[in-house]
């Protein structure tokens, strides 16, 4: 067993060429075997699927994917690619950094709901329209990408990039009103809940109490309560432990770290202590879960 491979963006033609787009087929073939082994990236990753269905891993939870789909994969999840029958689509890269070019798009992508949701993974689906429109849009990049680099080249694919971003936000946004994820409750609640995930994935290996996250956002822990609560129905510290469990399974399945390390890494001051925890959540000891989760390399 390895660690987790961790991928970082590297600039084709120019430093300032900083996205990539390819289709899934090309990505798999290059990619080969070390793309169905759990990695991760230091920068986002647009999976849209336009010909079969596929699947796709990530953190431990196989999802399906179609063809108008769209799955949002964020620098800090695990996640490999699953042979199925064939399948192809676009993979569009690209670091946060890119969309700081402007003070609008550095706010974009900071509290966009596409990139802190309340739920765990970011997946939604397009109409044959609007899945044209993003098509199109991608085409237009695939051109630009094309030309030999120049000074207009990196702020064209920026506001193109920027354009798919506002859609799949627009889109993300019209499901969850439409699905009532929401709970009828206010939008401000919501971006508390949104910002407090945010934070714990940030933070939670130092700050594992709810009042440190409650003074950071300004509100008092009841409120915190109330809001996390309201839209997810689950306290605030039920969000802290299953972002300790989730690091805790990926660390304990694709990093070369035994149970006591793990404990450690995670801030326990004793193993044992680690191991009633995660029992408690999971239901198994972390030993049995290392075991159960590494009987193959590709896990």
């Amino acid at each position: 067993m390895t660690s987790i491979e961790s991928y970082l963006f590297k600039p084709i033609n120019n430093p300032q060429q900083q996205v990539h787009i390819i289709t899934i087929a090309e990505r798999l073939k290059k990619g080969g075997k070390s793309l169905e082994v759990p990695h991760r990236t230091d920068f986002y990753i647009l999976y849209i699927l336009s010909e079969g269905r596929a699947k796709h891993m990530i953190d431990f939870q196989e999802i399906d994917v179609k063809v108008g789909d769209v799955l949002v994969i964020s620098p800090s999840q695990v996640h490999k690619f699953i042979k199925t029958e064939d399948y192809d689509g676009y993979l569009i890269a690209f670091p946060k950094v890119f969309l700081y070019q402007t003070v609008q798009n550095k706010l974009f992508i900071e509290n966009a709901q596409i990139f802190n949701n309340v739920d765990l993974l970011t997946k939604f689906f397009f109409d044959a329209e609007g899945f044209q429109e993003i098509l199109g849009i991608i085409e237009k990049m695939k051109g630009e990408l094309s030309k030999p680099y120049d000074e207009f080249q990196a702020p064209i694919l920026n506001n193109l990039l920027s354009n798919i971003l506002f859609l799949l936000e627009r889109r993300w946004t019209t499901l969850r009103s439409s699905n009532d994820l929401q709970h009828s409750k206010s939008s401000k609640d919501y971006l508390y809940v949104a910002t407090y995930k945010k934070m714990i994935k940030e933070e939670f290996k130092e700050a594992t109490t709810v009042k440190h996250y409650a003074n950071k956002l300004n509100i008092s822990e009841r409120k915190l309560q109330k809001v996390v609560m309201d839209i997810l129905g689950k306290s605030p510290k039920e969000l802290i432990d299953e972002q300790v469990i989730l690091e805790s399974k990926r660390l304990l399945v694709h990093e070369s770290m035994n149970v006591k390390e793990v404990a450690y890494a995670m801030g326990f001051d004793e193993p044992s202590y680690f191991t009633k925890f995660f029992r408690g959540k999971v239901g198994i000891a972390p030993t049995q879960f290392k075991l159960e989760n590494t009987s193959s390399p590709n896990n």
